[in-house]
């Protein structure tokens, strides 16, 4: 073997043993290693090091210390306890004989804010602000955290949050670069993970504007107490602005601008989660919204908001504003379709009032301003179309207003003010319809049509009580109907005055009895109504009303009286009685004075 092979081969041996050697860790003291990482920490972003185990250093493929048991700590206070701590170095550097800190590495970290630790992390922030504003030396290329917890204080409420299984990594591999950050992390119980891309820390720094790309998404938490799972995107900039408030008067912080996507199947668990009052969101099932909007400290506004609630899409612009930490939610939006049937309670098995409580707290812990117009709109069975509405939610109150709709034909009004009692609510009532359909009505309500025509009519009522039934049992009130030129299905008026002992089966045999006007008013007191006026004619036929209806058990005690033909024929008397909707008929003998409706045992207290 020649010379120059064995020179060659040796070379070889020689490089692959320092290859080697310098890829494996080395144990060195941890004193002067400390110290010698520290300097650089300390220059750059005033804070100190000291760990009490070992400390290892790693050549290849990249210069690193490594350290366990650490602290990094900030005068006598402590930032960052944490099992273990690599400090990656520059080559450049450290071929000099200095350290020049190029990413850290901390494994199982402890960061805590503690009461007053504001003040603490405050320099090293300015710091290193400073120098990324101002381009000096190397910047902290690489940051990550492996399984690390974060807690503090939530600045609204006080209270200790923790963020626990934090894996996070920040990369800024140059100063011309942007920042790449991805992290998954769990909080309240709910795993998430956040990405970041785009951000230019030298801009943001210099208080000019940055690019930013952020996604955040986030799983369902357990049990039914659990957030919703659910999604948000930005894509926009970011810019930060300096102390002195701006000309229009919003204070100094970060202004973000662009285009937005939110998406959750239940909006009031996502913002429980989130520990925020659902305030009116109560209401609200899967909710997503997209749109350009401004965020500033204390609001946001979308000019360009589309939401998608449900099955309804609507249109708009909407503002959302933090006033002395109660939130207040403005905006006008339409809609081609709107379905509100999910603001309806859920019907009693039994048919009858639901005696759930109720209450206002959930609704009335934000404010709310909106309008909104639909081309149509659903509440239940009931259709409408050319919907303009309103909500306005208050302080312990809420105010609904139905400025217009038109239901099969005729034109509907009405406003609702509800207001929060010590139990229950107070609810004030007034509406307005004119030349509705009445057969059509009754046909989408899944009602008997028994008369047809087109109505008018209004009503003013007030109530309180802790649950629908008691609200219906305390109504007071008046009201008033008309229907002119109508017909009343399955009951010929003029052969029942003619055949009173027929009664029982007329309803049964159809028939119809046409009329010029029809006209009933109610009195209601306590959730019974008197009928003061109820009157029919036409087609030689005079009918007259009167008596209660029982609208807490949806029943009638009425009595009737029918008039055909001439003056100086007999009368026939009748009893309506039983179910609102489908009443029986009961002939009263000519002789019988009229008696008092029935009253039920739970009314016997207004018995004369």
């Amino acid at each position: 073997m020649s010379r120059r092979t064995i020179l060659a081969l040796s070379g070889a041996a020689t490089a692959a043993l320092a290859l080697t050697a310098a890829s494996l860790p080395w144990t060195i003291a941890a004193p002067r290693a400390v110290a010698f990482a520290e300097r650089d920490l300390a220059r750059r972003y005033g804070l100190g090091l000291s760990a009490a185990g070992p400390a290892t250093l790693t050549l290849l493929p990249a210069p690193s210390l490594s350290f366990s048991r650490v602290r990094l700590r900030r005068g006598d206070h402590d930032l960052v306890e944490s099992a273990g701590l690599q400090v990656q170095l520059g080559l450049a550097g450290l071929l000099a004989g200095r350290a020049e800190v190029t990413g850290l590495v901390l494994d199982r970290a402890r960061i805590a804010l503690p009461d007053g630790a504001a003040a603490d992390w405050a320099e090293p922030a300015a710091r290193l602000a400073a120098r990324v504003a101002a381009g000096r030396g190397r910047h902290l290329r690489r940051l990550v955290l492996v399984d690390a917890t974060l807690s503090g204080r939530d600045p609204r409420t006080g209270t200790r949050e923790t963020v626990t299984g934090l894996n996070l990594v920040a990369t800024w591999p140059r100063p011309s670069a942007g920042l790449d950050l991805s992290a998954a992390f769990t909080w309240r119980g709910v795993p998430a993970t956040l990405t970041v891309s785009g951000l230019r820390p030298p801009a943001l720094a210099a208080g000019a504007e940055t690019p930013l790309t952020a996604a955040l998404t986030w799983a369902a938490g357990p049990g039914a107490e659990g957030g919703a799972a659910g999604s948000a995107e930005i894509e926009g900039s970011l810019v930060w602005a300096g102390t002195t408030a701006s000309a229009d008067g919003a204070t100094a912080g970060p202004r973000l601008s662009g285009q937005g996507r939110f998406a959750t199947p239940a909006l009031p668990r996502t913002l429980a989660w989130l520990g925020l009052e659902p305030g009116p969101a109560a209401l609200a099932g899967p909710v997503s919204f997209e749109g350009r909007f401004t965020a500033r400290p204390g609001g946001v506004e979308w000019p360009e908001i589309r939401v998608q609630l449900g099955d309804s899409r609507l249109e708009g612009a909407a503002a959302l504003a933090v006033v002395r930490g109660r939130f207040s939610v403005s905006g006008t939006l339409a809609a081609e379709r709107l379905d509100l049937s999910g603001l309806l309670p859920e019907a009693e098995p039994d048919g009858g009032w639901s005696r759930a409580p109720l209450g206002l707290d959930a609704l009335t812990q934000g404010d709310l301003d909106l309008r909104l117009s639909a081309a149509s709109a659903r509440l239940g069975a009931l259709e409408a179309q050319d919907v303009a509405a309103g909500l306005l939610v208050r302080d312990g109150t809420v105010e609904a207003t139905l400025g217009r709709a038109t239901v099969q034909g005729g034109t509907v009004k009405g406003r609702a003010a509800l207001a929060a009692l010590p139990a229950g609510l107070d609810a004030r009532l007034q509406g307005s319809a004119d030349r509705v359909d009445l057969g059509g009505l009754f046909a989408d309500l899944g009602w008997p049509r028994w008369i047809l025509g087109r109505g008018q009519g209004s009503a003013v009522l007030d109530t309180a009580g802790s649950s629908l039934a008691d609200l219906v049992g305390r109504l007071d009130g008046r009201a008033v109907a008309t229907v002119e030129g109508g017909e009343i299905l399955g009951l010929n008026l003029a052969d029942l005055a003619q055949r009173p002992d027929t009664a029982a089966l007329a309803l049964r045999r159809g028939g119809r009895t046409h009329f010029e006007r029809a006209r009933v008013s109610l009195t209601l007191n306590d959730g019974i109504a008197e009928i003061g006026q109820g009157q029919v004619r036409g087609g030689g036929v005079t009918a007259s009303l009167g008596g209660r209806v029982f609208l807490a058990e949806r029943r009638l005690g009425a009595e009737a009286r029918i008039e055909a033909g001439g003056e100086g024929r007999p009368a026939g008397r009748f009893a309506i009685e039983g179910p609102w909707l489908r009443p029986v008929l009961r002939p009263l003998a000519a002789r019988d004075p009229l008696p008092s409706p029935t009253l039920p045992t739970a009314a016997s207290a207004y018995a004369p």
